[in-house]
């Protein structure tokens, strides 16, 4: 259990880097134009801290799942002989290679928005790549001989989900703070933004479980397709939240009832990445599960 927390918490702050650098260098130029200078500056800034804590926390969460899971290859019995194997574990392991080059990356982020002082494009290609790698701890990955559809679909899910759940914190802050004119456009921007990534999603998921879960016996026997359907069922309600804004709450924003929209707009988002964090939970667990294709009785 401890080893899927840590590797959910570690997919979960490289998403959200991913997500805040993307707003803050696609989202939010034309969203700055509408605000105060000192407004702008507090919002970028609160943007930028979330790239930077979701990059520290990021390599806190790796270095935890990296000790745990020397702990659990070398059949560790005590603190020492784990600490002793991570070096091993590090270098001689695909896992350890695959982390090793995100922490890289992640590296690269910090650098990146400390040197321009902002989401940059770079900081942005460099968490997308961080989150693309995840898909080397993958079953995806695991069950390939090389680049593969299924593998494709993975990379694609794991930056649709940071796009667009990482990038909630962000949004967050913009409609907490900004004018109401200021606040519609993000909504809108983001929502556009949103909508795509949920569609990528919406496919990856149904490639990834019509060949991972092993048919109706996969999904409905193992514990495979019951951590499937959890995901699945958060993932709806997700959806449902994503449409509630897009169509009632971000076009009340600039009629008579902005404010109220506002408050409202602010709950459900808040909503949102806490069930956002549920999914990548749940993806984490799914991850340490044996496929339900592979187990016995499922059907693929």
């Amino acid at each position: 259990m401890l080893l899927a927390l840590a590797r959910g918490l570690f997919v979960a702050c490289v998403l959200s880097s991913f997500g805040a650098a993307l707003f803050g260098s696609l989202l939010m130029p034309p969203i700055a134009r509408r605000l105060e200078s000192h407004l702008c500056d507090l919002i970028e800034r609160r943007c930028l801290a979330v790239v930077w804590w979701s990059v520290l926390a990021a390599l806190a969460a790796g270095l935890a799942w990296l000790v745990l899971e020397a702990h659990v290859m070398a059949e560790a019995h005590g603190l020492a002989e784990t600490i002793a194997a991570v070096p091993s574990v590090l270098t001689a392991s695909r896992f350890g290679q695959v982390l090793a080059l995100q922490a890289l990356a992640l590296a690269g982020v910090g650098v990146a928005a400390a040197i321009i002082r902002g989401p940059s494009v770079l900081a942005t290609i460099l968490a997308g790549l961080a989150a693309s790698l995840e898909a080397g701890h993958s079953h995806a990955f695991a069950m390939s001989h090389g680049f593969s559809v299924l593998l494709l679909s993975q990379i694609l899910d794991l930056l649709a989900a940071g796009a667009w759940l990482g990038g909630l914190l962000p949004l967050l802050m913009v409609v907490g703070q900004a004018p109401l004119d200021a606040t519609e456009l993000a909504a809108r921007r983001f929502s556009t933004l949103g909508s795509v990534a949920v569609a990528i999603l919406a496919a990856t998921a149904l490639l990834q479980g019509t060949l991972l879960a092993g048919g109706l016996a996969g999904l409905t026997g193992t514990a495979y397709g019951a951590m499937l359907l959890t995901k699945a069922a958060l993932f709806a309600v997700l959806i449902l939240l994503a449409a509630v804004n897009r169509l009632r709450f971000t076009p009340s924003l600039g009629g008579p009832h902005g404010e109220g929209s506002r408050r409202a707009l602010l709950a459900t988002i808040a909503v949102e990445t806490a069930i956002g964090l549920g999914v990548v939970l749940a993806a984490s667990v799914l991850s340490g599960l044996e496929p339900g294709m592979h187990a016995s009785g499922a059907s693929v």
